[in-house]
């Protein structure tokens, strides 16, 4: 695919067929992630992958739940994630968490250039991707990552879900491009 063409076409699914991707796709795709530019190369990420739609459904209501706690008041989100029907990993078949493995400044950053290439790279392939923020603070949260398998010294950046696609969503119409141009 293009560059320009998947640029204007990937899309965040949230609408996914529950049919498995393999693990073999899942490595390729990462791959493609760690292609990514990173500060002085240090390449600072590792990757935590959750497979399984129905274990991925019961990890969306702890997640929902404690996304729900911790929201700020009057966030706007709360009344979409007190929703029954909300799931929070939209009934994908996998979630790859991309991670921050050392302390330094810029490794957050650099886990998102990751992600933006992982997205990039299953778009390619026909799958869906959504990056799903609202699941950050769960993931880093001691117990989570406990029972995860996730190490204590890891920190969860950059959480995708992938999947087949239902379907592909419209595109969004894109505000207007803001530039100042610095003298």
């Amino acid at each position: 695919m293009e560059l320009m063409v998947a640029l204007r076409t990937r899309r965040a699914v949230r609408v996914f067929t529950g049919e498995p991707v393999d693990d073999i796709t899942v490595e390729e795709l990462v791959g493609a992630a760690v292609l990514a530019p990173s500060a002085v190369n240090l390449q600072p990420w590792a990757f935590a992958v959750v497979r399984g739609t129905e274990r991925l459904h019961a990890l969306s209501a702890e997640a929902s739940r404690y996304a729900l706690a911790h929201l700020p008041a009057g966030s706007p989100l709360a009344t979409h994630v007190a929703d029954p029907a909300f799931e929070i990993f939209h009934g994908a078949a996998v979630l790859v968490v991309i991670c921050a493995i050392d302390g330094e400044r810029q490794s957050s950053e650099d886990c998102c250039l990751a992600g933006e290439n992982f997205m990039l790279a299953a778009h390619a392939k026909g799958l869906g991707t959504c990056w799903i923020g609202l699941s950050r603070a769960w993931l880093n949260d001691p117990s989570v990552k406990a029972e995860l398998g996730i190490p204590a010294d890891w920190h969860p950046t950059a959480p995708i879900v992938l999947g087949h696609p239902s379907a592909l969503p419209a595109p969004t119409p894109r505000k207007k491009i803001r530039i100042v141009w610095c003298r």
